[in-house]
């Protein structure tokens, strides 16, 4: 029990308990002044023992009896008295505990001792994600799901307890705090050698700058990743070097623009940064034309200055006149009636674009817009995951979701620190190059999102590789993702970015060879990371996943042949050595 927890246990217990104390004690000692006589009639007295015994189990109402001889009236008197005294101390006591157990001030530190317990308990990497919104439960539920302890922490105690119910895969500590206090996120864990992350997503921009920076104050080893509406405060995170700034308004026009500009990138992008659900979208490229942009917040102002850019026809809806930027031929409404639509010229219109805070109102401008231009291009927002099935239903052409882009961009960086490399890489490729991918990638894992992996050859991550390439045998990157047990086919990965000596590869051919020191990034099916990370440590998994055969190992050809080593293994199935190397083996003989 932790100190403090047990330091206000006791002190609110305090006089409850001197008063059973005292009770109990007045009853025992009043037992042994009352007088009484045995079976023979002499006088007696009960002793200390016999009378603190049937203190006990009268004031417990359970009555056994008198013993050992009969009472006199005192003594019965004497018993009257103690019932009534020790009952009524223990409804004082029970009524205190009572009580006690229902404040929130004791709640609160009962649950915190709970949390301080979950924590030390974990001896693995977890990950603290602060703020248990859309975005939060999305990163828990992904988390879980991969095996990766999760602590949380929120101010909301009805999220906190909702969370509570749900089963995970890995262990889930969540905490009822406020995430903007050093103090407390200390106390869940960010000082813990085992914390690898810190995920701010709360829906407060000041709550995530401060939690950002704490982390790297207190922990920099830790990996800060935040979420920030206003690009003010993302620049500000960013000076802190917060390893990773996710603006949805900056999200949003990045894909807005690619399924403008790139289609096959956009779908490429959009489905590798939408969480671990995301489905390839089937989105048709945006037309060129007049648009309706309904709404003109935070997010209304990128997006039209946005379509301006791309020099198309923008006609704004936006209800509060008093907006600042205002573009001239503003049409004063909220776009969820068919007149206001008209006026804004929705039937020579190619596409409509529902930004508002209001989901209800995105979804009722879609279904105005449709039923009056049934060949518009439709866009929205979805501000909340709770209306996700009405969106589904409306069918949208281009969708925006805060949540599982913020979610799923963190997510992916955090299973490979190559994604940012391969990703800018994947925008600035040819359109076919993408679509190519796409089909490759697709296949690996029935059309979810593959699981992004990354390794180096090194010979603390890769012993058994290591030593192989150390000793000049030549290992291809066909070779090391073929399946020798059915030739002509390969595991279900794809090799997506290699990285040597500061130059990033993207796309490397199946025939490089592999050096010391690569950094690679790969693409698979869920799982195949541990088969993977098995074969680069392991001498006979790699031996097998050359040759097709394991390493003689038996008690038998050990003592006539001695144990084979992995290099004598895959030097038959090597065809070539670097030409030095070769030479100096020539020199050695």
């Amino acid at each position: 029990m932790n100190d403090s927890f047990a330091f206000l246990f006791f002190q609110r217990m305090r006089m409850p308990l001197i008063v059973l104390i005292s009770a109990y004690a007045i009853a025992t000692v009043g037992f042994t002044f009352m007088p009484g006589v045995d079976e023979e009639g002499n006088p007696w007295r009960l002793s200390l023992f016999e009378a603190f015994y049937i203190v006990s189990y009268t004031g417990s109402t359970i009555g056994f009896g008198e013993v050992p001889y009969p009472f006199s009236a005192a003594q019965r008197l004497w018993t009257i008295v103690s019932i009534y005294l020790t009952v009524i101390a223990w409804l004082f006591s029970i009524g205190t505990i009572i009580s006690l157990l229902q404040d929130p001030a004791f709640r609160r530190h009962r649950q915190r001792a709970r949390v301080r317990r979950g924590v030390a308990a974990i001896d693995q990497p977890f990950y603290l994600v602060c703020g248990l919104g859309d975005t939060g439960r999305l990163l828990v539920r992904a988390l879980s799901d991969r095996d990766h302890p999760v602590v949380v922490i929120d101010h909301d105690a009805h999220k906190i307890d909702a969370l509570g119910v749900e089963t995970h895969r890995a262990s889930v500590v969540a905490s009822c705090m406020d995430a903007r206090l050093p103090a407390n996120l200390v106390e869940v864990g960010l000082r813990s050698r085992w914390c690898v992350g810190v995920l701010a997503v709360t829906g407060d921009d000041k709550a995530n700058l401060k939690i950002a920076v704490t982390t790297k104050l207190l922990n920099q080893r830790c990996h800060a990743r935040a979420r920030a509406d206003e690009r003010e405060v993302a620049e500000n995170m960013r000076s802190f070097a917060t390893d990773q700034v996710v603006n949805p308004v900056e999200e949003y026009i990045q894909r807005l623009r690619l399924a403008f500009e790139r289609p096959a990138a956009f779908r490429l992008y959009h489905w590798l940064q939408s969480g671990p659900d995301a489905r390839l979208p089937e989105t048709r490229q945006p037309p060129r034309g007049h648009w309706i942009l309904c709404g003109f917040g935070r997010l209304g102002k990128a997006v039209h200055a946005l379509l301006v850019d791309l020099g198309l026809e923008v006609t704004v809806i936006e209800e509060n006149e008093t907006l600042e930027g205002l573009p001239p031929g503003t049409i004063q409404g909220r776009g969820t009636q068919a007149d206001t639509l008209e006026e804004a010229g929705i039937k020579g219109s190619v596409g409509i674009l529902a930004t508002t805070r209001d989901d209800v109102d995105n979804l009722s401008i879609l279904i105005t817009a449709r039923a009056l231009n049934p060949e518009l291009f439709l866009g929205v927002l979805e501000n909340g995951l709770s209306s996700h099935e009405l969106f589904r239903a409306a069918e949208p052409d281009f969708i925006g979701q805060p949540s599982r882009v913020i979610a799923g961009s963190m997510l992916a960086r955090i299973s490979a620190p190559l994604v940012d490399p391969f990703i800018a890489g994947m925008i600035a490729a040819d359109e076919s190059i993408c679509g190519k991918l796409i089909e490759r990638l697709e296949s690996l894992a029935d059309g979810l999102p593959p699981d992004f992996l990354s390794f180096r050859i090194s010979e603390r991550r890769a012993p058994a590789l290591a030593r192989l390439l150390a000793q000049g045998i030549e290992i291809t990157l066909d070779d090391l993702i073929s399946d020798p047990l059915q030739p002509g086919r390969r595991w279900p990965l794809e090799v997506l970015l290699l990285r040597r000596d500061n130059e990033n590869t993207l796309l490397p051919d199946g025939s490089t060879a592999l050096a010391l020191g690569d950094h690679m990034l790969l693409a698979g099916q869920p799982g195949i990371g541990r088969r993977l990370a098995n074969v680069l440590e392991n001498d006979n998994a790699l031996a097998r996943a050359l040759t097709g055969q394991d390493l003689h190992h038996g008690w038998l050809w050990t003592r006539l042949f001695g144990q084979q080593r992995l290099e004598m293994a895959v030097s038959g199935k090597q065809l070539r050595m670097p030409d030095e190397q070769a030479s100096k083996q020539e020199q050695d003989l």
